[in-house]
């Protein structure tokens, strides 16, 4: 593993917390893998796109109610997570403790999944997912890391904004407008003109919602900029 992706992933885990923690708390883990390493391996591997799938499935489950899939797809996640996800981060080089971490995060979700409050099951299992764009990082992609971690943190705001957590959202929005001014010069240059304005004006609407606003508007502002994100992957996907 590059310097610069040991630092990736270290830097994901040290912001997001060490533990398998406490799902309820407005705390915002987040990742930063703004950046692709000097000299990224191949293709991001599918077991560590299944982990991307199963927790953004279940977190999607659960927010919309559906406990039942919600549970299936937490199982999925853990099983990746345990199994082949481990075995291609410990090829990669990530630390034993980065890959215990994420483990625990995966844990935490099917612990919750089949009978605890459905809010705490989705932000669970979008804190598993909050390690993925550190993941991303290590693997050659024509779509950033960075991109991943704009999607964990709109969906973070929109399930704290359900949650009534102003200081968990605004938390995530001064992480989203971070991390997207790093990112969007280089998404301008890769043909995103015409969405980096449409985005620039999400980031804006979130903070004034997570200042002072109504939270159910940010929560479906929130939504908006995960269809932005969509968008911004068409982009570098040409």
């Amino acid at each position: 593993m590059t310097r610069l992706a040991g630092v990736l992933v270290v830097a994901a885990l040290a912001a997001a917390g060490c533990g398998g923690g406490d799902s309820t708390s407005s705390s915002t883990p987040t990742t930063t893998a703004t950046r692709q390493p000097a000299r990224a391996r191949g293709p991001i591997p599918p077991a560590l796109r299944a982990v991307e799938s199963a927790s953004e499935d279940t977190t999607d489950h659960a927010f919309a109610g559906r406990r039942g899939k919600a549970v299936k797809t937490a199982r999925v996640l853990k099983n990746a997570a345990d199994g082949p996800a481990a075995a291609e981060l410990r090829a990669a080089g990530v630390s034993a403790a980065t890959i215990a971490a994420f483990q625990a995060r995966a844990a935490e979700v099917v612990r919750l999944a089949p009978k605890a409050d459905l809010l705490r099951v989705a932000l669970a299992s979008n804190r598993a997912f909050g390690m993925v764009p550190g993941f991303f990082a290590l693997y050659r992609s024509r779509v950033p890391a960075t991109v991943t971690s704009l999607d964990y943190l709109d969906y973070e705001a929109k399930l704290q904004s359900r949650a009534r957590d102003r200081a968990a959202v605004r938390a995530a929005v001064e992480r989203l407008d971070g991390t997207w001014k790093e990112l969007r010069p280089g998404f301008v240059r890769a043909g995103g003109q015409r969405v980096a304005p449409r985005f620039d004006a999400h980031v804006a609407a979130m903070q004034r919602l997570a200042a002072s606003g109504p939270l159910p508007a940010a929560q479906k502002e929130a939504q908006h900029g995960l269809d932005l994100v969509d968008e911004l992957e068409h982009v570098y996907e040409g």
